[in-house]
């Protein structure tokens, strides 16, 4: 006949698959948080990838514009042509402003965002686009000044996209650069 002991001996049949139902129900669970925490780092990390993209740019463009003596945009607004003052021995610029003699552009060429010193040419962002989605698909400028004759300040902006995994994801950035060597007669 049976104890009481018997009985506590071991699961039944019915104890073990609720068991089992339950582990399978928590391990489902928990794979699917983990694929869809893994699917939002991908996703943030590509949008972080893409503005730190025109981040970069705008820092390296206005690193440059921000010096000039002059700056003329070209009528599409996809290039400009600029000119630096004379630096001495310390780097410091020569005052008043005199240009060091080098013609130097920043411009749009085939989706990447090109600085060319004299001879010299450097690509300082690719995946540039010049529509922006977020505004109907139209085309923008990236350089754009005042409607005055005589400016003191440009601005610039940079849309860049990267598409991984089937998804499509935009940098944006914008700022305006206000020119500190300009020469008198134009102040």
């Amino acid at each position: 006949h049976m104890t009481k002991r018997n009985l506590t001996r071991g699961a039944t049949m019915v104890e073990v698959s609720v068991a089992a139902v339950i582990g399978t129900m928590v391990l489902g669970t928990a794979l699917t948080l983990f694929v869809a925490g893994a699917g939002m780092w991908v996703h943030g990390s590509e949008m972080v990838e893409a503005e730190g993209q025109s981040r970069q740019a705008i820092r390296v463009i206005t690193d440059q514009l921000r010096q000039a003596m002059v700056v003329a945009v070209d009528a599409n607004g996809q290039g400009a042509t600029y000119r630096l003052p004379t630096r001495d021995a310390s780097g410091i610029f020569s005052s008043p402003p005199v240009w060091d003699g080098v013609t130097r552009r920043i411009f749009h060429n085939s989706g990447s965002i090109v600085i060319q010193e004299g001879a010299a040419s450097r690509t300082i962002c690719r995946n540039v686009v010049l529509q922006d989605p977020d505004n109907g698909g139209a085309n923008y400028r990236i350089f754009t000044t005042p409607p005055t004759a005589i400016f003191r300040e440009v601005s610039v902006r940079v849309v860049t996209r990267r598409i991984a995994q089937g998804r499509t994801y935009l940098g944006r950035k914008r700022e305006t650069v206000y020119l500190r060597n300009i020469p008198k007669l134009t102040q």
